[in-house]
């Protein structure tokens, strides 16, 4: 393998060793490093590529910091972006409580933002939270609002997560590019999907989704054609407060805080997301009760609908624990099992701190799961539906999971081993990786903006297929934005739903005569068909135009 550094101009023949090392090295120090890679590749090896690494160092190569001095013609250090972030809800600094993966992902990717771009947020005031986030208020149907968002100059825009909707309209005003993260693939009888596909027919030559695992992009080839408006970038994790502790030290505190002995003495196998039936809460304790000699440790704040059932004796639900506490409860798993068949799992946040604490996984093949796991942990074979059933995208075994947890519960030489391996799998996973990532995401669809300067818009209208889930199809719709040329807003909503005759009639009107279109109609439609939408159409296009 090799690596470039383009301020000096040199090719160097790397390792694996130092690959990995030059991943971790913005974000861990040497000890940190030394500690993930030690067991990994040995500690003599580690040590022989951080001196060789060092000694490229103070030869001004690889780590050279342009800013010391005058910068060489072509490496100028890239100005900061400044970009629109768009959230449903107000801007927060602290997550203490906070449960959604979804926020707690975009909390943690703002802060690793703040330092390669300028984040204007909006709410519901005006606030300057610090030198690089700025609060804005707006409201999406104040006009004004618009207009300020319009003479900000952005770079970018970047939503919380898609089925924000009411930000729609926004896309037409603000002529910078849109990354929009699909966070749940699927959900709520194909809603997530509906949304999904509304995006995706506004959308510009120069925006993007973003999704965290190939598992979304997966799902959207199904539906779409262009793919390569997706870009997988994962999730991270922070790994100062998600690291390994000493497991035995971490049970015994945990068993005087809920007053458990038997935690402190006996296998632990946790859940830590949602009790609910999607999340897997009815499998894991059908898991449960088939291995009645191990402690069912379960981090929810409720044990929902389950807490009227006759649960058995080995299954124990700690409170809900501040993110700041989170690490010792999970540093007293051996197992973590995470049965999920929700439609919106992507990624499995949860799922990747649990590994960042060295505790070795079991989960089912569906979705993103897979993907985060990677080999660090168990993949049991599941059915998956294709279409959901209430949320659940599939099904799979309480036997075969059981199975699986009880193979590393018993083999305490493989659940150490995959336990270090989930820790060091974990290790690549970080935020800050993220927010370069999404910098770079940004910066390529700002090329790909210059290269489409002469794209026009169509006639507000946007052709966006449609999942009817009633009959289980795919249909078609067509769109009437809420805009003209001169990004005013004549009517009272959005956006319309219209036949895509009548869409269609509309697109053409912007560079056809009627004559033309009315020529189309007829060959799609049959005579009589075609005069009831001209007539229609005509008559709105005469009311709208001058």
């Amino acid at each position: 393998m090799y690596v470039a550094d383009l301020s000096q101009c040199v090719v160097l023949e790397i390792d694996n060793v130092v690959w990995e090392i030059l991943n971790l090295c913005s974000s861990f120090s040497s000890e940190k490093i030394m500690e993930g890679l030690g067991k990994k590749y040995g500690s003599e090896l580690v040590i022989e590529a951080l001196h060789w690494l060092a000694t490229m160092e103070a030869r001004g190569l690889l780590f050279s910091n342009l800013e010391s001095g005058p910068p060489v013609l072509g490496t100028e250090t890239p100005q900061k972006l400044k970009i629109l972030v768009l959230q449903r809800g107000p801007y927060t600094v602290d997550i203490t409580l906070a449960a959604g993966g979804v926020s707690v992902a975009h909390h943690n990717l703002m802060r690793s933002l703040e330092a390669y771009a300028s984040l204007d947020v909006v709410g519901e005031s005006d606030e300057k939270f610090n030198e690089n986030v700025q609060g804005i208020r707006f409201q999406s149907n104040d006009t004004s609002a618009h207009l300020k968002l319009m003479s900000r100059n952005y770079d970018g825009v970047l939503l919380e997560s898609h089925p924000a909707k009411r930000f729609l309209s926004l896309l037409h005003y603000i002529d910078v590019p849109f990354v929009v993260p699909i966070h749940s693939a699927r959900g709520h009888n194909g809603e997530g999907i509906n949304t999904g596909l509304l995006w995706y027919a506004a959308m510009r030559p120069f925006d993007a989704f973003w999704v965290p695992t190939n598992s979304v992009r997966d799902l959207y080839d199904r539906f779409v054609f262009d793919k390569d408006i997706f870009h997988t970038i994962p999730y991270g994790v922070d790994h100062n407060k998600f690291h390994p502790l000493d497991k035995q030290k971490a049970k015994i505190e945990v068993a005087k805080m809920l007053n458990v002995p038997q935690i402190a003495s006996s296998p632990v196998v946790g859940f830590f997301s949602r009790f609910q039936p999607e999340k897997g809460a009815g499998i894991y304790i059908k898991i449960a009760k088939r291995l009645p000699n191990t402690c069912f440790l379960v981090t929810v704040p409720t044990f929902n609908i389950y807490a009227h059932q006759q649960l058995p004796p080995n299954l124990i639900c700690a409170p809900q624990q501040p993110r700041d506490e989170l690490a010792r409860f999970l540093n007293a798993f051996d197992v973590y099992c995470f049965p999920s068949m929700v439609g919106e799992e992507t990624f499995g946040l949860a799922l990747l701190e649990t590994m960042a604490c060295g505790v070795p996984p079991v989960v089912p093949r569906l979705d993103g799961l897979p993907e985060v796991v990677g080999d660090a942990g168990i993949i049991v074979p599941a059915q998956p539906f294709d279409d959901e059933i209430g949320s659940f995208a599939g099904t799979v075994s309480p036997t075969a999971m059981a199975d699986a947890v009880n193979t590393l519960l018993t083999d305490e030489k493989a659940r150490l081993a995959l336990g270090q391996k989930a820790r060091e799998r974990a290790l690549t996973f970080t935020w800050d990786k993220t927010a370069q990532n999404v910098i770079a995401l940004f910066r390529k669809l700002k090329r790909i903006q210059q290269l489409e300067n002469g794209y026009k818009r169509h006639f507000g209208i946007s052709f966006a297929p449609y999942l009817n889930n009633r009959r289980k199809q795919i249909e078609s719709q067509a769109i009437l934005n809420n805009i003209t040329l001169q990004k005013e807003r004549p009517l009272m909503q959005d956006r319309y739903a219209q036949s895509i005759e009548e869409g269609l009639s509309l697109a053409l009107l912007r560079k056809h005569s009627r004559h033309e279109v009315e020529a189309v109609l007829h060959h799609l439609c049959g005579e009589g068909r075609a005069e009831t939408i001209l007539e229609k159409v005509f008559g709105f296009e005469e009311s709208v135009n001058e």
